[in-house]
């Protein structure tokens, strides 16, 4: 079973002009000793410019094995702790600001990991063509809800794609042998590349597909016309996240 990248649903959200909001952005991996959550206020949608960061928050995060830590401010509006995220672990997420407070809680979800990576040469309908795709493959879990997000990137680049979103759920091809491509861009011969499969938790999932639908390729971590599906009380963008990852590297060979 082979997904090509698509977001599964098509959703209306009003572009109007909205008054600024707090933005709170913070993900939980399985990979990152270091828990990161970023404060910063949103802009409107028809201004450009920087989103002006928050700082003075107190941020807390607990979880159900009793384990609670407060968020040391590291820089302005960047709040961060010494905190790995766990498989099966649920976390709780409660930031105070301004006189007000935002809750949000999350499960980290149990790894899949990828079985193999791939590339192939592009084929001649796409609008780029003379280098290669990349696909990974996995066996999904059966008779469980898994979400997925899929990232690539040539290593010479220094970057992740974190501006583009490709992500799945398993509704059509649950238990089943899955091969995810890559087709946002082609790689070329001597390439090194990065594969990394993410299972996201369920609100994570439906903020990504959300968020992918406002822009092409979205945009994590900024300023948004609306709000996508969140986790986080009250009237604030942005989100609590957790994803286990999975990651390998192929080289683009003859």
């Amino acid at each position: 079973m082979t997904l090509f990248s698509a977001c599964q649903d098509v959703i209306d959200i009003d572009l109007d002009s909205i008054e600024p909001k707090l933005i709170i952005d913070g993900a939980l991996t399985d990979v990152n000793d270091t828990f990161v959550v970023r404060l910063s206020k949103s802009v409107d949608y028809f201004d450009t410019g920087i989103y002006p960061s928050v700082s003075g928050a107190v941020i807390t995060i607990t979880d159900n094995k009793g384990n609670a830590a407060q968020l040391d401010e590291a820089a302005p509006g960047v709040y961060s702790f010494n905190w790995p995220g766990i498989e099966g672990n649920e976390y709780a997420l409660k930031v105070s600001v301004g006189g007000e407070e935002y809750t949000a809680s999350v499960e980290m979800p149990f790894k899949v990991e990828m079985d193999s990576i791939s590339y192939e040469p592009t084929p001649d309908y796409m609008e780029f063509s003379g280098g290669y795709l990349v696909s990974c493959h996995l066996s999904d879990l059966a008779g469980t809800e898994n979400y997925y997000r899929l990232k690539v990137w040539n290593i010479r680049e220094q970057s992740e794609q974190d501006n583009v979103l490709y992500v799945y759920d398993d509704a059509f091809v649950n238990g089943n042998q899955i091969t995810m491509r890559w087709d946002d861009q082609q790689f070329f011969l001597n390439d090194t590349i990065v594969v990394e499969l993410q299972t996201l938790a369920e609100s994570t999932y439906d903020y990504y597909r959300t968020l992918a639908s406002l822009f092409e390729g979205g945009m994590i971590g900024n300023a948004n016309p609306a709000n996508p599906i969140t986790n986080l009380s009250g009237d604030v963008l942005g989100y609590f996240g957790a994803y286990t990852v999975s990651r390998d590297t192929i080289i683009i060979s003859e």
